[in-house]
């Protein structure tokens, strides 16, 4: 497999392989300051890259001892360096010789960055990176996989990048291990974790960075706030502390004689950026070079952040099936939109090219709805139901569906106002477009994580379960007939078990928990599975105490 070639399966494309960017895209200090979130895009490297010693000598054993053909899968929590790291190596693995690649999804017409220069000889081996792997459909990553087998007289690794392990990952393991292929994964903890950084230097070295991008040279004395450094702190993630020296260093370059925000949660500092964003739309509006209204530029937002980018057709249609248009002008709002955001791939013709990077897009969607308690971000209620609209009529699902609920299962996971308002009712309401996905589980997940109360305010809001129970039903019996898989079986019961509980019936769904529980703790070793099942567990007992209530009535 060589740079630059596109694959099909039939009459359909598959995936786009290209070669690994080998430079950087730049800002100049007037385009960081117009939109600060810029400098944390993963492409632009804008903090030098530190720790991961123990993770790049992992990489290294992987791509040099493993056998001919071996795939790993590198995952953690949004937020945690994932994409930084695989550049960093897949650097590394250039200056040694090796062929780098990166393998994108033809649904994803966006490219990472610039692509290198290609040359006419054969490395040592062949490394293809594939980047959000768990939004592929898994036929197609088998594909791709399997594609990769086919090198010959030369060693083949696949680095595949994504949030979490387990549901989707563990088939797709098992079906390689039938293959021959051998597969291992790697798991990525908090940079802050790391032995050589702490959350103290991490803002340090960003501190420095961000202020020379937003030519603040004062701004480069400022210490972190101390939630930052608190043991306890939500700002794990290397991207969470950046976002704070972001805000930080920006805050004091607009206002000199404050050093200090105010801003004490995370989401508060992506409240902070995204007024920012705000604060360049009305800008762009003022000046006469973008006629669409903030509000209105802001639905295009929400409606990208949801589909990822897609073709010029797909936008208008997205944009009108999602009501962002007051005059119904989607051209315009389409070119408007391109200003702040342009297209990553603009010779391909994609549009609604979303906001970056994703946790702040998530974060975005979420501040937007309305139901959360953040005082500095002023919701807009045209945003209720959005995802519901934009996932149209009942037919055929619409292109953009499956990046839309794993978009809109991300963010709820981390804000409990979108499970319960947007997510719960599509469940409730849609679950044929659910069902659908080829990786449901992230969402049932996030609703097993509801309180029992919130199930049962979202399930009297719509009347029409008995389609929902045969759905759901024959979704899982299908499944329980056809799959030996134990995750893909666990996800059938989990299936079960929360009809079950939406219909009231708490035996029945502690009875179907129990199956999913006695399927995934021997497999508990795997990072996501534990969450999985911590989190399972802590719900069979809700539905335990809740069924003990009921038979006291």
């Amino acid at each position: 497999m060589t740079g630059d070639v596109s694959v099909t399966g039939g009459e359909r494309p598959l995936y786009r392989v290209d070669a690994f960017p080998s430079t950087r895209p730049r800002l100049t200090v007037e385009e960081a300051r117009a939109q600060p979130a810029r400098l944390l895009l993963a492409r632009l490297g804008a903090v030098t890259f530190t720790g991961r010693a123990d993770e790049l000598k992992r990489l290294a054993e992987w791509r040099d001892d493993a056998p001919p053909v071996s795939v790993l899968l590198l995952h953690g929590p949004g937020g945690q360096g994932k994409t930084r790291l695989a550049a960093q190596f897949a650097a590394r693995s250039r200056d040694e010789g090796w062929d780098v690649l990166q393998a994108r999804h033809a649904g994803d017409p966006a490219p990472v960055g610039p692509p290198a220069r290609r040359t006419d000889t054969a490395g040592r081996g062949v490394l293809m990176v594939a980047d959000y792997a768990e939004r592929w459909p898994f036929s197609d990553l088998l594909e791709l996989l399997t594609d990769a087998a086919r090198q010959e007289g030369r060693p083949a690794r696949v680095l595949l990048v994504a949030r979490p392990a387990g549901a989707w990952w563990q088939p797709l393991a098992n079906r390689l291990d039938r293959m021959g292929l051998a597969t291992d994964r790697l798991p990525l903890s908090a940079l802050a974790d790391d032995r050589a950084t702490s959350a103290g230097d991490l803002f340090a070295a960003a501190r420095e960075k961000f202020a020379a991008g937003l030519g603040a040279p004062g701004a480069r004395g400022i210490l972190p706030p101390p939630v930052v450094l608190a043991e306890d702190s939500d700002f794990r993630s290397v991207l969470a502390i950046h976002m704070a020296a972001l805000a930080a260093v920006d805050h004091v370059r607009r206002n000199p004689e404050q050093t200090e925000t105010g801003l004490n949660t995370p989401a508060q500092f992506s409240a902070y950026l995204l007024n920012r964003e705000r604060d360049h739309w009305q800008t762009l509006h003022a000046n006469g070079r973008v006629p669409t209204p903030p509000d209105t530029l802001g639905r295009a937002v929400y409606a990208a952040a949801l589909t990822g980018a897609v073709t010029y057709q797909d936008g208008r249609a997205a944009l009108t099936a999602i009501d962002a248009c007051p005059d119904g002008n989607t051209a315009r709002l389409l070119t408007d939109h391109a200003v702040p955001y342009p297209s990553s791939a603009p010779r391909s013709g994609a549009v609604l090219e979303p906001l970056y990077p994703d946790f702040l897009a998530e974060d975005f969607i979420a501040l937007t709805t309305p139901g959360h308690g953040v005082e500095e971000y002023t919701p807009d209620p045209w945003a209720t139901g959005a995802t519901d609209r934009l996932l149209g009529d009942r037919g055929q699902p619409p292109g953009w569906t499956r990046d839309a609920l794993y978009t809109l299962a991300a963010a709820s996971a981390r804000w409990p106002h979108l499970a319960e308002r947007e997510l719960a009712p599509l469940y409730l309401t849609r679950l044929e477009l659910v069902l659908a996905s080829d990786d449901a589980l992230p969402s049932f997940m996030v609703l097993a994580s509801l309180p029992c109360g919130v199930a049962q305010r979202a399930k009297e809001q719509h009347t029409d379960y008995a389609h929902i129970a045969t759905l759901i039903d024959g979704f899982a019996s299908k499944l329980l007939a056809d799959v030996e898989d134990p995750y893909v079986r666990a996800t059938a019961y989990l299936h079960i078990a929360l009809r079950q509980r939406f219909a009231g019936c708490h035996d029945e769904a502690l009875a179907a928990a129990e199956q999913a529980l006695a399927l995934l703790r021997p497999l508990a070793a795997d990072d996501q599975v534990l969450r999985i099942v911590e989190g399972l567990e802590e719900w069979a007992r809700e539905v335990h105490d809740q069924a003990e209530e009921a038979g006291k009535e």
